[in-house]
């Protein structure tokens, strides 16, 4: 993990996140109300900053993600032997591997992945499965792609859909009410307009499926070279194999593990933004399943073969290790935080940053009202301006009302310094 705040694995919004979970303010939509609740407990922790913490909970959740699965596995009627490799695979995949160090959401959304997969392939209460549900959708709102997996399995839908909406209901509801104690940049939740503009997420809303159908076929491409380099072309191979062989012998299952893998693989191709590909992290259980049968159905194989086939199959995740291993670690990486350190060394006294970029925003939001650095300094990011709770927000910390200001008229009335970071 890094030692603190990254810019690292598109780990941007880790500054944001931060600072919601540890001001008790809203973070940018939906919400996420599972995370800060989560997030909250490691706060707790004596050890590390802030964000350090939230580094620990993705690290956590990710290691948890991986048991789960290897337990789901075993109970697919898979050996120890191969649900611990098919486990070690998903934790050494590299996109699974970069989210579970840096603070950021989608490794909690797959720890959520993995419980409900164990919770289809053992049985368990109908409501606990619809809990789960409503709290993976807490986590992030795509984990609603997991309902041909869920649903396909349960018989009671009416009851585990009732229990999954009352679940997201109470999070997106009064747990988000609750929580946005502190004046927000992004929301303001006094209006049900307002409260539904935030956990819809409007403001992002050009960018699901914003992607020009030019640029689709170039996507379908890099998520297929994505997934031979999380598992190995060997591994992707087996994946493949196991998916054949899991039709043959529960095709439901094969069915609708496919069709939940489908939904979020489209979202990722259509989301028009570069880290797009983070949303396939909740959906790489689910690739373990049919790598777990893929290994199975080859160590039958080996079996007649009388080759000593156990040691064999751990090729993949070493493979994972050696090729990952330099990209993935951020031990030592502290650009970020120094960044922003040298910034708020070079600001003159009462100055105003004026920022232009996510990364730049959110660290310096954390480095100044988390890190306790140079408080004298108003941070603007002039690309959220446009954003009335942001603008309302700014002017009332400037002490200059809610009245209708353009962002180049509050830089002549505000007689400071100002900075423009870049």
């Amino acid at each position: 993990m890094p030692p603190s705040l990254t810019w690292a694995h598109w780990g941007a919004d880790g500054g944001d996140l931060a600072v919601a979970v540890a001001k008790a303010r809203l973070p940018h939509p939906p919400g996420f109300p599972t995370y800060l609740l989560f997030g909250a407990i490691f706060l707790q922790f004596p050890w590390g900053d802030p964000a350090w913490r939230l580094n620990l909970l993705s690290a956590f959740s990710g290691a948890l993600a991986g048991g789960l699965t290897a337990a789901a596995i075993r109970h697919a009627s898979c050996s120890a032997f191969i649900a611990i490799i098919a486990g070690l695979s998903l934790g050494f995949a590299p996109l699974f591997w970069s989210q579970a160090i840096i603070a950021e959401v989608y490794a909690l959304a797959a720890l959520f992945s993995a419980a409900l997969l164990f919770t289809v392939l053992r049985p368990v209460p109908t409501w606990l499965q619809g809990i789960l549900w409503g709290l993976g959708i807490g986590v992030h709102p795509t984990l609603i792609f997991l309902a041909p997996l869920i649903a396909g399995k349960n018989k009671s839908t009416l009851c585990l859909v009732s229990f999954a909406l009352l679940t997201v209901g109470l999070l997106y509801g009064p747990v988000l009410l609750a929580w946005g104690r502190a004046p927000s940049p992004w929301a303001d939740l006094s209006t049900p307009l307002g409260w539904w503009a935030y956990v819809s997420g409007r403001l992002y809303q050009g960018y699901p499926f914003g992607l020009p159908l030019t640029f689709w076929p170039r996507r379908l491409l890099a998520l297929a070279g994505l997934m031979v380099r999380q598992f190995t072309p060997f591994g992707a191979l087996l994946a493949l194999w196991g998916w054949v062989c899991l039709w043959r012998n529960r095709r439901s299952l094969a069915f609708n593990s496919a069709m939940a893998f489908s939904a979020f693989s489209l979202w990722s191709i259509g989301y028009n933004t570069t880290d797009s590909l983070v949303y396939l992290v909740p959906a790489l259980p689910l690739t373990i399943l049919w790598m777990g049968e893929g290994l199975k159905a080859l160590a039958g194989r080996l079996r007649k073969a009388h080759d000593p086939f156990p040691w064999l199959l751990m090729i993949i995740p070493l493979l994972q290790i050696l090729s990952s291993w330099g990209k993935i670690s951020l031990r030592g990486d502290r650009s970020a935080i120094e960044w922003a350190e040298s910034i708020l060394r070079k600001a003159p006294p009462a100055a105003v940053l004026i920022t232009s970029s996510d990364p730049h925003t959110f660290t310096l939001w954390y480095v100044q009202e988390i890190l306790g650095k140079r408080p004298d300094l108003v941070v603007i990011d002039k690309d959220l301006w446009w954003h009335k709770p942001y603008r309302e927000m700014i002017l009332k910390e400037l002490g200059m009302g809610e009245e209708e200001t353009q962002f180049d008229e509050l830089l002549n009335l505000l007689q400071r310094p100002v900075l423009e970071v870049k």
